[in-house]
């Protein structure tokens, strides 16, 4: 973890050091002459420098929003070595506070507030960390560790304590600290809940399951050296993910129905993307993609020699993106049953070097469709009623879509509906046979929100 965070900043650890060094020598010097056992106390102020330093240590990827990762697993920072590691990185911090205060409720009061610092700073200050509520349950957790520990060890040390009145103003002041830090990360920061934050390792199948998508989608060009398993909270669904090199797959478990790769450029060629054999030498696609045309034949040739029933019996569109990525031509294959868009998936991407750089699939049979019953007119009579005090606010209603959606074990048509305000956005789906809504919601422009 260390590794990963610090890897060539070496003049960042030397600056944290010497600032470690300074804390320590100035918190001696504040407290020399004044209270018992003044190197503790400097030991001390040198620990919590450190472990600010640690924690607060710009990535350089500052901005975007303030967001917070809330876990419903507690214990699982327990069971990973980043967790563990965050749990002994606050021991010594409550050790040291006690031998120096001898006041461990005070201490165990320091233990949670220093880490909820942390978390809300991470979360509000454009450094480029993570809030998440497992750093602060382990954190914590290793505060008050450290400081059981220190009241165990000074039953056997005399010295005098810190006066009584001073410890219950610092304690009623670090209560006070840390509600007002809860309440303005609650107010300011979109709160995610989730059930992990910390990916699994994959089983022997799941692992089989990938590698053989990936070698079927690039001919072996590519060889997963890493993987893990995230959960999604919906029974026993999952997302098995593939590393390679420059790029990444994941596969939807257990239905493996989702497949999407996406590869990042090189630092030692132009592109890191896939290169489709034959593509540059047909004399459709010999020279690099200049227009939406060229993009597509490229797109084919890749699909007619790795995917071909990608595009069987389905309709091409083709669009330059607008996602903030490399810029290139995204290549989609869509089938329909009248107007249902239909589940199957066949996605492209193409750099303007004429490589595939972003693949994505949904290898799903064409289902049984009920019919549709509900007219568009009716749809949004009923989105409206999902949403009565917001809809004389709607500003825009884009043209909705028919699609078959896959729900409660079963497949069904819905209308996808979504409509515009001032202050964000209306969403909802309305099941075109029965007529009844699924998953309205509102979106502001900034949420808290949750993912199962």
């Amino acid at each position: 973890m260390l590794s990963a965070i610090f890897r060539g900043h070496e003049l960042f650890i030397a600056l944290a050091v010497i600032l470690s060094l300074a804390a320590g020598a100035g918190t001696y010097a504040a407290v020399r002459g004044k209270r018992e056992r003044p190197f503790t106390w400097g030991l001390w102020g040198a620990c919590t420098a450190a472990t600010l330093a640690l924690t607060m240590w710009s990535t350089g990827d500052g901005g975007g929003s303030a967001i917070c990762t809330v876990n419903r697993d507690i214990f699982e920072p327990f069971r990973h070595t980043q967790g563990q590691w965050n749990f002994c990185l606050l021991v010594p911090f409550g050790l040291l506070g006690v031998l120096a205060t001898r006041r461990p409720v005070l201490v165990a009061g320091f233990s949670l507030l220093l880490p909820a610092a942390i978390e809300t700073t991470q979360a509000l200050a454009p450094i480029g960390r993570a809030c998440d509520t497992s750093d602060f349950v382990a954190n914590g957790a290793g505060g008050l560790a450290g400081t059981a520990l220190g009241a165990l060890v000074i039953v056997f040390l005399r010295g005098t304590p810190l006066p009584r009145g001073t410890a219950r103003k610092g304690l009623i002041a670090t209560g006070i600290a840390t509600a007002l830090m809860g309440a303005v990360l609650y107010a300011s920061a979109d709160l995610v809940v989730m059930n992990h934050t910390v990916a699994s390792p994959a089983t022997s199948a799941q692992k089989a399951a990938i590698d053989q998508r990936l070698r079927d989608a690039f001919g072996g060009a590519y060889r997963a050296t890493d993987y893990s398993v995230t959960t999604t909270g919906f029974e026993d669904a999952a997302t098995v993910t593939a590393y390679f090199g420059n790029g990444m797959a994941e596969l939807s478990w257990p239905d493996q129905w989702d497949f999407t790769v996406q590869i990042m450029s090189a630092t030692d060629e132009p592109s890191g993307a896939f290169s489709v054999p034959g593509a540059a030498a047909g004399a459709a696609a010999a020279k690099r993609p200049v227009g939406d045309k060229e993009a597509v034949l490229i797109a084919r040739a890749y699909a007619d020699r790795f995917a071909p029933w990608g595009t069987r019996n389905a309709k091409v569109e083709v669009a330059r993106p607008d996602d903030g990525g490399l810029p290139g031509w995204i290549v989609s294959w869509r089938r329909y049953e009248g107007e249902v868009v239909l589940p199957h998936r066949f996605d492209v991407r193409v750099d303007e070097e004429g490589r595939v750089s972003e693949l994505t699939e949904r290898k799903v049979a064409d289902p049984q469709l009920p019919p549709v019953r509900v007219t568009e007119g009716e749809a949004w009579k009923s989105f409206a009623k999902s949403f009565p005090e917001r809809a004389d606010a709607i500003e825009e209603k884009p043209d909705p879509t028919l699609s078959a959606q896959f729900r409660d074990g079963e497949w069904r048509v819905d209308w996808l509906l979504v409509a515009t305000t001032s202050t964000g956005s209306l969403e909802a789906a309305v099941d075109a046979t029965d007529g009844s809504i699924h998953d309205p919601v509102e979106i502001p422009l900034a949420r808290n929100s949750e993912v199962p």
